[in-house]
């Protein structure tokens, strides 16, 4: 969705806006693939889509009943970056000779906006090809090397790596400031923008590993080290934004890149998360966006606005801000998810309600889908409307394929590539307070799981950081190693204060385990990141707690 947004926005970007104002088995009945019109109807609506002259997609189809300041925004023939990646890996994961045309079309499309540093503008003008910004989100740079690497993994023609490669130069230039240095790291929404988006770094993370597998090229611009090593970073900021209590995914932090924004929870993050992140913890993340509303995403009455009443439309939203009406490209992204994680029932209701959109939505043409069937507000001051688009199309064609868009593969592979790294989370006390023993300190005790951490020479550790009454500085005051059970479970004594400040009930903490395999954490962090904890292998979310 990185391009189709509201006014052509993405939830990085909006989010960047808004803080720039502040499985092991068969199912015993697998769901039918898609009938073959829905899908045909999918490709056919993208290849229409596809401007004969310059070979990009251009992202809307206009109608009179728009909103004016939309219908003037698509003047300009609006193609986004997001979008064309889309659509190329659909076509890509289909395969056939016209599909491969498509998409070389529309990545050679690409390669002529490719800047001389490697970047690509976040939009064009489909008829001109004439760049429309000069951003360059990082999530969309990201998107535009998934895209590149599948075309070379199913061409074998080296110029789409490098285009790939290029790309990643420029994310890890350090002339463009991209790399956070407070907090858990991770890249930062732009080269202009400070906050650290959740969905970016779940973009960059795959893009970086894949890529890192394919390096060294005749360029030689990166080595695969440097580029697998911001890879995990990309993954250990998105990591951070676990919430242990709900097991939600937070949209990213604010222009601090230190602390986690809080007021808006997308739901891409969560689908996301399952495809990217690949191991049973997100389990939580989809199940919490899967629960009906208020509780969770799941919209069950008046999901279609404007829609024939006999039009049964169930799905998510954008986020948690607005739970009115179903947003396509989320619907379209549950079903992937749901499929990864062989949740049949969601997946056959996924694809049923995308049909019915496709077949009998308002302005529905009985081929693409539209972003919504009225409007669908984000939480981030901006909206999508009703209007046939790229972005939803693509996702639902790549559904029709069982596509995993992040790693390239099928959705039902056994082994997911992030499978076998370890987690860790904690388990949240009642009512959020840990019991003291003393004052000066305050001792306590916390818990919480793990997974591929018993048996290895792995260690988990738990972090704490005083927050109320606010101390000097923002630091991580202890780092207290764990006892590991057999099962994973795991169990450590934390201590708020020390013999000189007391610590009062309701004094505040923020906690984070550690899964490190090697020296103990430094004390005194104020960044975790794998440069200031070189043996850094994943963190747990942070949990704000207070004592009692």
């Amino acid at each position: 969705m990185k391009g189709s947004a509201g006014l052509g926005l993405s939830v990085s970007a909006v989010l960047a806006f808004a803080l720039a104002l502040s499985h092991g088995c068969e199912p015993d009945d697998p769901s039918p693939p898609p009938s073959p019109s829905v899908e045909e109807g999918l490709y056919a609506f993208l290849a229409q889509q596809q401007d004969p002259a310059t070979g990009l997609l251009e992202g809307f189809v206009r109608h009179d009943d728009l909103p004016p300041d939309f219908f003037a925004f698509l003047d300009a023939r609006p193609s986004f970056t997001y979008d064309n990646a889309l659509a190329a890996l659909a076509w890509l994961a289909r395969g056939e000779p016209d599909d491969v045309d498509h998409a070389t079309r529309l990545l050679d499309a690409l390669l002529a906006l490719q800047r001389d540093d490697g970047a690509l503008p976040d939009s064009a003008n489909a008829a001109t090809g004439a760049p429309l910004a000069t951003n360059t989100g990082t999530g969309n740079q990201a998107w535009a090397i998934l895209a590149f690497l599948g075309a070379w993994e199913v061409t074998g023609q080296e110029r789409w790596l490098l285009a790939a490669e290029r790309i990643a130069a420029f994310l890890l230039d350090p002339v463009q400031e991209l790399a956070n240095p407070a907090g858990f790291g991770g890249l930062r929404l732009s080269p202009a923008l400070t906050g650290v988006s959740t969905e970016n770094n779940l973009d960059v993370y795959p893009a970086f590993v894949r890529l890192a597998d394919a390096l060294p090229t005749s360029a030689g611009l990166l080595t695969a080290a440097e580029v697998r090593e911001a890879g995990h970073g990309a993954r250990i900021s998105c990591e951070s934004q676990f919430d242990p209590v709900t097991g939600a995914m937070f949209a990213g932090t604010d222009g601090t890149g230190v602390t986690t924004f809080r007021d808006v929870v997308p739901l891409d993050t969560q689908s996301w998360s399952v495809l990217a992140l690949g191991r049973s913890k997100w389990d939580r993340s989809y199940a919490w966006a899967r629960r009906d509303v208020p509780d969770g995403l799941w919209i069950i009455e008046g999901a279609c606005a404007d829609a024939d009443s006999a039009l049964a439309i169930e799905g998510p939203p954008f986020s948690d801000a607005f739970i009115g009406e179903v947003w396509t490209e989320g619907l379209a992204q549950m079903q992937l998810a749901a499929r990864a994680l062989g949740d049949d029932d969601t997946d056959a209701r996924a694809a049923a309600a995308l049909e019915d959109l496709q077949r009998a939505a308002p302005n529905a043409d009985g081929q693409g889908l539209v972003a919504a069937c009225s409007e669908v507000e984000t939480g981030f001051a901006s909206s999508y409307f009703n209007a046939l688009a790229v972005a939803p199309t693509a996702w639902a064609a790549m559904a029709s394929q069982g596509l995993d868009p992040f790693w390239f593969r099928a959705i039902d592979d056994e082994a997911h590539p992030a499978a076998a790294l370890p987690t860790v989370s904690l388990a949240p006390p009642a009512g959020l307070e840990y019991a003291c023993t003393g004052t000066r300190p305050c001792r306590f005790t916390a818990a919480g799981t793990s997974t591929g951490v018993v048996g290895t020479a792995h260690r988990v550790y738990l972090l704490v950081e005083p927050t109320s009454p606010a101390p000097l500085g923002r630091f991580f005051t202890q780092a207290a190693p764990a006892v590991l059970a057999a099962d994973g479970t795991w169990t450590v004594s934390g201590q708020l204060g020390d013999d000189v400040a007391a610590v009062e009930p309701g004094d505040g903490m923020r906690l984070v385990a550690l899964v490190v395999d090697g020296a103990a954490p430094t004390l005194q962090l104020e960044v975790v990141t794998q440069r200031t904890v070189p043996s850094l292998v994943t963190v747990s979310g942070v949990l704000d707690a207070r004592v009692r």
